[in-house]
């Protein structure tokens, strides 16, 4: 009977043993090929994550430069504009000190037209101060718009780094949960 139970087993359960020998190792066959495919999108994404890292450093580099390159175009907008109001500054003083050391040397010679004249200096005065106010107003409105035009741009460069960033930290999860769902 143990002799017939010995056959059985070598007839019956060791084949069947050596199916499943067979079947696992080409299980492992399988799980070796998963996970060289595993290690190949592991390398893909890590390639990816540094490509995508060196974009977005090609990038803010970039922005960086243009914010400095606006700063200077500003920076030198801002000087000529101070250098003309000075300029057109120094034109009106040395023209009311022209026309004050004129009417002066009138009053002085002419005593009788002396409340004329000291009428026409203040409108005179009062005209060029206007007109210096007016256009110390529009060269201080320019530069406001300037700085709100600037501003604006760097808001704007701003908002598009940030949207950049979180559509590439976006594609790094979105690669990152690929791989871990084919790693599952």
């Amino acid at each position: 009977m143990i002799e017939q139970i010995k056959q059985a087993f070598q007839d019956i359960i060791a084949p069947q043993i050596e199916s499943l020998k067979g079947e696992i190792r080409a299980l492992d066959t399988k799980i070796e090929a998963t996970r060289r495919e595993i290690e190949l999108v592991r390398r893909e994404i890590e390639l990816a994550r540094r490509e995508l890292l060196a974009e977005i450093k090609r990038v803010d580099e970039k922005l960086t430069a243009e914010i400095r390159a606006n700063s200077a175009e500003i920076h030198a907008i801002d000087k000529k504009l101070t250098a003309q109001i000075h300029a057109i500054d120094e034109k009106f003083t040395t023209q009311i000190r022209a026309i004050d050391e004129k009417l002066t040397a009138e009053i002085r010679a002419n005593s009788a037209e002396n409340r004329e004249i000291v009428a026409e200096i203040k409108r005179v005065d009062e005209k060029l101060s206007a007109e210096i106010r007016r256009v110390e107003e529009t060269l201080s409105a320019d530069s406001v718009r300037f700085e709100g035009i600037v501003d604006a741009r760097l808001a704007a460069m701003n908002e598009k780094l940030e949207f950049t960033r979180r559509e590439l930290l976006a594609e790094i999860k979105a690669a990152d949960k690929i791989a871990e769902d084919k790693a599952a």
